[in-house]
């Protein structure tokens, strides 16, 4: 989509998966860029946001971080402050699961309502924040929260308009409940690495 940003995260301190998950291989490229291509199929552009020093050489634009330490609303901080686009795709680099055909769907789902945020709701870990819609309209609150010391994502989001992704919604595009699972073990990158592989051995 002409109008829409896309952002992988790929920060992180990856303590239980004790090495960088954005740099484990994931098909035939590092996990964060495969997240990348998924992303760039359904957004116009499609960066990094994390350390350029360590990311720069997957082969797409990296965008650091404003607020430097400050997890995962510093990396939405510094996806939105880069970015003039009015729709902005942001998702983080472990969460393979999620399909382009639902990713396109909450672009339009973004775009019908016109909310500050789309973002799902996951029936085990409530609103799924890096996995969301962000327009412009959020980086002033999200900068006020940092520069206030909030590191909560749900915090910095109190009070915005959002577009809440029901479970009877995104369950269309994954019956089986996965859709929002994140990587943070090396039992959960075994798996989903073996998941791939049946995916592609299936579709010869």
């Amino acid at each position: 989509m002409e109008d829409c940003r896309g952002f992988v995260l790929a920060g992180g301190e990856s303590r239980r998966m004790e090495q960088d998950k954005a740099l484990l291989p994931f098909g035939e490229r590092p996990l964060a860029a495969w997240m990348a291509e998924r992303v760039g199929k359904v957004c116009r552009t499609v960066a990094l946001v994390g350390d350029a020093a360590k990311y720069s050489a997957l082969g797409f634009p990296v965008t650091e971080d404003v607020y430097a330490g400050h997890g995962p609303l510093g990396g939405i901080h510094a996806a939105l402050a880069s970015s003039a686009a009015p729709f902005n795709l942001i998702v983080g680099c472990d969460m393979p699961y999620l399909s382009a055909e639902f990713l396109a769907w909450m672009l339009q789902a973004a775009k019908a309502g016109q909310p500050d945020v789309t973002i799902p709701e996951s029936e085990s870990h409530g609103y799924e924040p890096l996995c969301a819609v962000y327009t412009p309209a959020c980086l002033r609150p999200i900068e006020e929260a940092l520069r206030s010391g909030e590191r909560k994502i749900s915090h910095a989001l109190e009070g915005l308009r959002l577009r809440v992704v029901r479970a009877h919604e995104w369950k269309r595009y994954d019956a089986q409940g996965k859709l929002f699972h994140n990587l943070n073990t090396p039992e959960e990158y075994a798996r989903a690495r073996a998941a791939l592989l049946a995916q592609h051995t299936a579709s010869r």
